[in-house]
């Protein structure tokens, strides 16, 4: 199921492919081919191939249409007016495109857009699998339930992304497509947030201003951007009502809502396009007006609040953009979660308190508690649309507020003094900035338009910038000049008018006057590094004379120089031309730094694996920053993760005792290549909360890789400090001490990791003995998997894929054409339809990324899952689960989404697979496996190599009669279980502890 619902790993285009998507979500059954003439619908929809998947309860109908979101419900509709209640699958003519249908509660239909589902999609699909027991009538009902429940926010992102797609689409020739994606946003975003302004009353006290006034337009000579947007945006909203020409007054009492928002951004004056009024009309028609906005952020019932908005804006930054750059959704309550975490470690630091106790008296709003909060600089260095600012914006003024404080002031308040945040890409700037602004006007109980007060100006706070592109330097420390940048970029954040031009201006002033006394500094520190080098190299020996500068010596000096060098030619430059370059932390945000840092650096920083970046990034980043440089003898081959990059960014720019709260991919745990930046963050930092968050109800997060929520201080640990193992501190603690030294970090409390350790040593690991590797990889699947022999039967061996693996079974669905001799070698020949079918594809075939040379059907990492006696289990599963491969040369052969282990004799691979199924096995590998979306964990060869391998159970021929037992279905588990234990020597308690993992994490065995 994950992988129907997670990716797809190509478009679907056939009716074959419908029947993978939905025997992948447990609806398997014969499929018999069905004349789609019958089915003919007239003035309807053509239609192709159709088949019928005989399921049960209710069986699937699949079609191929020209337009499969119309064909799907009308035969679903005519096959129940027949008495044939079923489901349909309908696929369209382009790939990807899928609708589902079953006719029952006004015929709902579910659409899979090409690429990977989106997060309202993947949602009824998980529930979409069949019922055991249940009849057809009620799988039917509960189908149509599931495809009708579409919330308010989803349909409004659909509409929303057509009319984006749309508009950008109708924007005259000129810009290139991300700057029309970009141009399109920013224009229909500001339509938004005065639907959000309309709401509140503040558009002439009119309820439908909007709509009016467009059809006034209309009804005139048009031209809704020239002649409505562009007067109504700069001429009134960005203006006093005093400055207002004639022609903006028209429109009657609105507020003056500042510049920000209603400024013509850079873009706009680099190409001034305007969206057509065709596009403008379907805009309004289809999508701002079909729907009902409530600034109220908690609204009720089918309306649109800016709570709604943060996915919405999510899914619209650039897609291709989004996937790269590894940005994802987070959702607000496990936003809320870290960031109360991150406040309890900083008011701990602030008081002197516990961490455990500071957690409790945030939740109370004691007062001495949340008065340490108050004036505290929160960063987001990847802020993306703004999900942990808008969260802290709100938690912080809530907490922070003031007696005869409104909650617009306090948010204003807190947006002057305490948040920061920096992305690189300027659209989601763009959409951050506009949502702390919804968050302002949300509270603002302001009736008449009027009173309401401008907004802030967010650009000094919120900067378009890389986080990480900044060099390692000196910061400014005249007090000064720091103090004069605070003011300016206070006073930036309140000023409107002729005054916000003067404050921006002496903003940059402050600034530059910062980044020269940054980079005076700098020069100072590289030139006193190469005084104490040289005075180290030319030091006498004992005997008086010159010894030869050592190698090591004469390459820091080397480098000191060139440090010096690079410092004089910043300064110099920056006094020639007076201008500042990109984002730069010591120039921008130096007060900040100045002062210590930041008192708080949360985020969900980037997940992008190291090898999918360029070359040369991985090699400025490697310079960089030393927890992505490999560790001495870690012996792993790939880079790490760039979260890690940032996380230790973030640890560097908090202040001592400064909290650094961070959601990463979960797999930094275990993970070879972050053992440095295990090891570090248990040297400089006290360890607070190092948990796999539960995700509240109702909340996805749309990595595939499952988050871990880091929360620490910056500073050496106390004595016997603890940190605590989730996020609501109810399940347990462990000691930091047992977490130093860059070792894999076992997400479990003491009992259980004195219990690993003492198995491990009593027994040894599989590992040592049966070293774990991947299975085969194709590199090209749809070339070498088929479902029909159609090549010399020689050439065929079953394709075990890892959802094909139970315990102690195998089920391949897939056959795998294999070119291969006995020992996996690629054959110098092919019979001929071999070679004919792989001589259609040769350009493919010598065009994936393994293939160095030899026949171009060559297949990769096939020595050890190609024969001989095995075990192999699934990389993604609920829980490990094993199956003994006997020594057939006609047997499955386990693919990449398996690991396989090979063994000397089928007797030992049968006791092997016992012990891997057994409970004990399966909890122990729990607590190292990584997890995964939807409850699924990953058993990489580093897990189960781990594991523990009494050698006595090897040699037990007793345990023969239940692998023979569990061949034959019958249930073993607890027999097997008992004799297990006893050869790893488990006392009851360890039973007791390790059944509780497996009810939290293992999951029953299938």
């Amino acid at each position: 199921m994950a992988t129907a619902l997670h990716s797809r790993p190509r478009a679907p285009s056939s009716l074959r492919d419908l029947t993978d998507l939905l025997g992948r979500l447990g609806w398997s059954g014969p499929v018999r081919a069905v004349d789609a003439a019958a089915l003919a619908l007239p003035e309807g929809p053509a239609l192709g191939e159709a088949a019928l998947l005989a399921t049960e309860p209710l069986p699937w109908l699949l079609v191929s249409a020209s337009d499969p979101a119309a064909a799907a419900p009308a035969l679903a509709r005519r096959r129940a007016a027949a008495g044939h209640l079923c489901g349909v699958a309908a696929i369209g003519p382009a790939p990807g495109r899928i609708a589902l249908a079953v006719a029952l509660q006004d015929t709902p239909v579910l659409l899979l857009p090409p690429g990977r589902p989106g997060p309202a999609e993947r949602a009824a699909l998980e529930r979409l699998g069949p019922v055991p027991g249940a009849g057809a009538l009620a799988e039917a009902l509960r189908i149509a339930g599931i495809l009708a429940i579409e919330p308010p926010g989803a349909r409004f992102f659909r509409a929303f992304a057509s009319t984006h797609a749309r508009c950008a689409a109708a924007l005259p020739a000129g810009p290139d497509a991300p700057a029309r994606h970009a141009l399109a946003l920013l224009q229909l975003t500001r339509v938004l947030f005065l639907y959000f302004v309309q709401a509140k009353g503040w558009l002439d006290g009119r309820p439908a201003f909007l709509r009016e006034e467009v059809d006034r337009c209309l009804a005139a000579r048009g031209g809704i951007h020239r002649r409505l947007l562009v007067p109504l945006f700069f001429g009134s909203l960005n203006r006093p009502l005093a400055a207002r020409r004639p022609s903006a007054r028209r429109f009657g009492a609105l507020p003056f809502l500042n510049g920000g928002l209603f400024e013509p951004h850079p873009l706009e004056r680099r190409w001034p396009a305007a969206i057509p009024d065709e596009a403008w009309r379907a805009a309004f028609d289809d999508c701002f007006e079909r729907f009902h906005f409530d600034a109220h952020e908690s609204a009720d019932g089918p309306r649109i609040a800016p709570e709604m908005l943060g996915r919405v804006f999510e899914g619209l930054m650039e897609p291709g953009e989004r996937h790269r750059s590894g940005s994802y959704y987070t959702p607000a309550p496990l936003v809320r979660q870290v960031l109360d975490a991150a406040l309890a470690a900083r008011i701990a630091a602030r008081l002197g308190i516990p961490f455990a106790e500071a957690a409790v008296r945030l939740a109370a709003r004691e007062p001495a508690a949340c008065a340490a909060l108050r004036g505290v600089t929160l960063l987001d260095p990847a802020c993306g649309s703004g999900a942990f600012l808008l969260g802290a914006l709100e938690r912080l003024a809530a907490l922070t507020r003031d007696p005869g404080e409104s909650a617009a002031a306090a948010r204003r308040r807190v947006l002057r003094t305490s948040l920061f945040g920096v992305d690189r890409n300027p659209m989601a700037v763009r959409l951050a900035e506009l949502r702390l602004w919804l968050a302002v006007i949300a509270v603002d109980e302001r009736a008449a338009p009027e009173l309401v007060e401008p907004l802030p100006n967010l650009d000094a706070v919120v900067r378009q910038g890389d986080a990480l592109h900044d060099l390692p330097a000196a910061v400014a420390r005249d007090a000064g000049v720091l103090a004069r940048l605070a003011g300016a970029r206070t006073a930036l954040v309140t000023a409107s008018g002729p005054a916000k031009r003067a404050a921006a201006r002496t903003l940059r002033t402050a600034e530059l006057a910062a980044a020269l006394d940054a980079a005076r500094n700098e020069v100072a520190a590289a030139e006193h590094a190469v005084r104490e080098l040289l005075a180290a190299a030319r030091a006498p020996t004992l005997f008086g004379d010159r010894a030869p500068v050592p190698s090591v010596l004469a390459q820091r000096l080397h480098l000191a120089r060139r440090r010096l060098r690079a410092a004089r030619a910043a300064e110099r430059e920056l006094r020639r031309d007076g201008m500042l370059g990109t984002f730069d932390f010591r120039t921008h945000f130096a007060d900040v730094l100045g002062a210590g840092g930041f008192d708080v650096v949360v985020g969900n920083p980037p997940w992008v694996r190291g090898e999918l970046l360029p070359r040369a990034e991985r090699r400025r980043l490697a310079e960089r920053f030393a927890w992505f440089r490999p560790a001495p003898g870690g012996g792993w081959r790939n880079a790490p993760d760039l979260a890690v990059v940032f996380l230790e960014r973030s640890v560097a720019l908090a202040r001592e005792g400064g909290a650094v709260a961070m959601l990463v991919p979960a797999k930094l745990c275990t993970a070879g290549y972050a053992a440095p930046a295990r090891e570090g963050l248990a040297a400089r930092c006290a360890l607070q909360v190092v948990a796999e968050p539960a995700m509240p109800p109702g909340a996805r997060f749309d990595a595939t890789t499952y988050p871990l929520a880091l929360v620490a201080t910056r500073g050496a640990p106390a004595p016997g400090h603890v940190a605590a193992l989730s996020l609501g501190g109810a399940g347990g603690t462990v000691p930091q001490s047992a977490l130093a030294g860059g070792a894999p970090w076992v997400h479990a409390g003491d009992p259980l990791r004195r219990l690993v350790a003492r198995l491990r040593g009593e027994h040894g690991t599989l590992g040592a003995r049966f070293p774990a590797r991947l299975g085969v990889k194709t590199g090209a699947d749809d070339l070498f998997l088929t479902r029909e022999p159609d090549i010399e039967d020689a050439l065929l061996r079953p394709a075990l894929r890892g959802r094909d693996v139970a315990p102690f079974r195998a089920v391949p669905r897939l056959l795998l054409r294999w070119p291969c001799g006995a020992e996996g070698e690629p054959l110098a020949r092919l019979p001929p339809r071999a070679a004919a079918w792989f001589t259609r594809y040769d350009a493919r075939l010598r065009a994936r990324a393994d293939w160095r040379g030899g026949p171009p059907w060559s297949l990769f990492r096939t020595r050890w899952a190609a024969a001989g006696h095995r075990v192999a289990w699934a990389d993604l599963a609920r829980g490990l689960q094993a199956v003994a491969l006997d020594d057939d040369p006609r047997g499955p052969v386990p693919l990449n989404t398996c690991y396989v282990v090979r063994v000397t004799s089928a007797a030992v691979a049968h006791r092997l697979a016992l012990l891997l199924n057994a409970t004990w096995l399966r909890a122990l590998a729990a607590l190292e496996a990584p997890p995964a979306q939807g409850g699924f964990r990953r058993f990489p060869a580093r897990v189960v190599d781990a594991l523990p391998l009494p050698a006595a159970l090897l040699a037990d021929v007793t345990l023969d009669p239940l692998h023979a037992e569990a061949l034959r279905g019958t249930d073993i588990q607890l027999p097997l279980d008992e004799r297990v234990a006893d050869h790893l020597g488990l006392e009851a308690a360890d039973r007791r502890a390790l059944s509780a993992v497996v009810e939290r994490r293992a999951g029953p065995a299938r």
